[in-house]
């Protein structure tokens, strides 16, 4: 008898969350599907019918566009894991000179969000009037531009810059971690650097190098912050890119949302599939346990007559990043009109553009409603991640593991297709005041960054020893007191730093916000995409000057978080 009264019990917690992700997750995804295969192209249009499909897949630019993404996604995947694998191991596996301050250096450029670093290097490389040209140019005396950042090649380049913080993050705790007296003893034994590349780091990194791929891919597949602003102008289209064309800048001016939902429904399960095998991937990333116990030094790679050019390395990318995009962009917010660098446009400078930050109206309130946005998505992340997570770390509550992938499944859903989706489920679902609002942005960004926020709780849970919980149980307390008053406690540190992070991300996010814009829930992220897209990029730069600083204390905070935890 009691235990036919207890055994519904073990259920709800799984029960209540599942309902929660199947709204946030699964009703979008069903919409679409449904949306895919409407002639109307809308969940309630009459009648079933493949005509989407055949629109899609049988125009002869479809296999262009798909070769155009491979190629993007390929490239910025070579070249973010080069950037970024090398920087994690002069940081983590070297005597480098500054390793601490080029550890913080690497993180900063998160808080440059790609639709800015994008628009400063289109500023430096443009054919006509970009700096890095024009001074090219005049030195060597030749006619044409030498660079063109409206190229495929000028997409991953800048993709590959903005990538390379995750990549870092991904790749530096498993340097760290891994012990060289494999390598020293593999040495010892007469292999050859070769060898010992091929035999011994290579397999043990391997995990870590595979998930950073396959982060990287997903990042590559949704990202239309660099596609949009560099690729689009010169028509060099990808996945995400394409999505934004028929939504919005169609010949017949109304969207082809038949044909979005079409190409979205086979692209997500290329998605889905890249999402779990970044997730066996993580997973495998445990079974390579390489630290000892006691006999367990780290020993940092002497490099010698190389310290000064590993730091000048280090150096170049913190330039390409941080330093000429920063540059570009608060000169060019300092002029009147588009000028390029010169004694003599010194003169023009003026503090206008920064003035109409803070007082146009319009820009007030796209602040005030980024502002909103973020921090209402980021608490809802952090709640809603810390209840999974011990859900599926601390309780043996059935049906957990669904929970977990119902959670992590977001991330390989761009979220230029949940803001298509999501307006399928709430112009269906009228009845909720939410389309059109701010609100709705809040349900996006909570959906897309969940991903985010229950990996990194689950990390922080396991790494928390379940005794004080056990005893709390033990002494009478009810699991939700107990919750309350010692797992979050323990796991603070850890709660702010994913509400940091999240609130920072949802700060500059463009693609969903973009997709869902309206009147009354105008943010930052679409206004500097107005002003640039209106022709008033010094406005932008005004706008991005700002922004890049608020989210850069942001990014600031999290760091100092994530140093503590550690």
């Amino acid at each position: 008898m009691n235990a036919r009264r207890w055994a519904p019990r073990q259920y709800l917690p799984t029960i209540g969350l599942t309902a929660v992700l199947a709204f946030l997750v699964l009703v979008p995804l069903g919409f679409l599907l449904v949306s895919s295969l409407r002639p109307g192209g809308m969940p309630w249009s009459p009648g079933f019918t493949l005509a989407n499909y055949m629109a899609v897949y049988a125009d002869p630019a479809l296999p262009r566009m798909i070769k155009n993404t491979l190629i993007f996604v390929a490239g910025s995947v070579a070249l973010g894991l080069l950037f970024g694998g090398t920087l994690a191991w002069l940081v983590e596996r070297t005597d480098m000179p500054a390793r601490r301050l080029v550890r913080a250096l690497v993180i900063l450029p998160m808080a440059t969000p790609p639709l800015l670093l994008a628009i400063a290097w289109i500023m430096l490389l443009s054919p006509r009037t970009g700096f890095f040209n024009e001074v090219l140019q005049k030195a060597l005396g030749l006619s044409g531009p030498v660079f063109d950042i409206y190229s495929m090649a000028g997409m991953i380049f800048v993709e590959a810059v903005a990538v390379v913080p995750t990549t870092f993050l991904i790749l530096a705790p498993a340097f760290r971690n891994m012990d060289p007296a494999l390598e020293e003893a593999a040495a010892a034994s007469g292999a050859g650097p070769a060898r010992i590349l091929w035999k011994v780091f290579l397999p043990l990194m391997a995990p870590a190098l595979i998930s950073a791929a396959v982060f990287i891919s997903v990042a590559g597949f949704v990202v239309f912050d660099i596609p949009g602003t560099i690729g689009m102008p010169v028509r060099i289209f990808v996945l995400s890119s394409q999505i934004y064309y028929w939504g919005n800048d169609t010949p017949s001016g109304l969207p082809l949302y038949g044909q979005i939902s079409a190409l979205a429904a086979v692209f997500l399960v290329v998605l889905l599939a890249l999402g779990l095998l970044y997730q066996r991937a993580t997973r495998r990333m445990t079974r390579f346990a390489v630290i000892g116990g006691k006999g367990y030094r780290p020993r940092p790679f002497r490099l010698g007559r190389w310290r000064i050019a590993a730091l000048a390395f280090a150096g170049l990318y913190f330039a390409l990043a941080v330093l000429a995009p920063l540059a570009v962009l608060l000169w060019t917010s300092l002029m009147p009109y588009l000028t390029g660098f010169s004694t003599e446009a010194m003169k023009l400078a003026t503090l206008a553009n920064h003035a109409a930050v803070f007082e146009n109206r319009r820009i007030g309130t796209a602040a005030l409603n980024t502002l909103i946005v973020a921090a209402c998505a980021a608490t809802a992340v952090t709640a809603l991640a810390a209840l999974i997570s011990w859900v599926v770390v601390r309780s043996r509550a059935a049906g957990r593991r669904l929970v977990d992938l119902l959670a992590f499944v977001p991330i390989s859903i761009p979220g230029i297709i949940i803001g298509v989706a999501l307006i399928y489920v709430y112009l269906t679902l009228s009845f909720l005041p939410v389309y059109g609002t701010i609100w709705i942005l809040v349900v996006a960004y909570a959906t897309v960054y969940l991903s985010y926020g229950t990996r990194s709780l689950n990390a922080v849970l396991i790494q928390l020893h379940a005794e004080l919980e056990e005893a709390g149980a033990a002494s009478g307390a009810a699991w939700w007191r107990v919750f309350r008053r010692i797992t979050l406690a323990l796991a603070l540190p850890g709660l702010v730093a994913v509400w940091i992070w999240v609130a920072a991300h949802a700060g500059r996010e463009l693609s969903s916000a973009l997709i869902l814009q309206g009147r009354d829930n105008v943010v930052l992220s679409t206004l500097l995409w107005d002003f640039w897209s209106a022709g008033q990029p010094n406005r932008a730069a005004a706008v991005g000057v700002w922004l890049i600083v608020a989210l850069g204390v942001m990014v600031g905070a999290w760091q100092m978080l994530q140093r503590r935890e550690r």
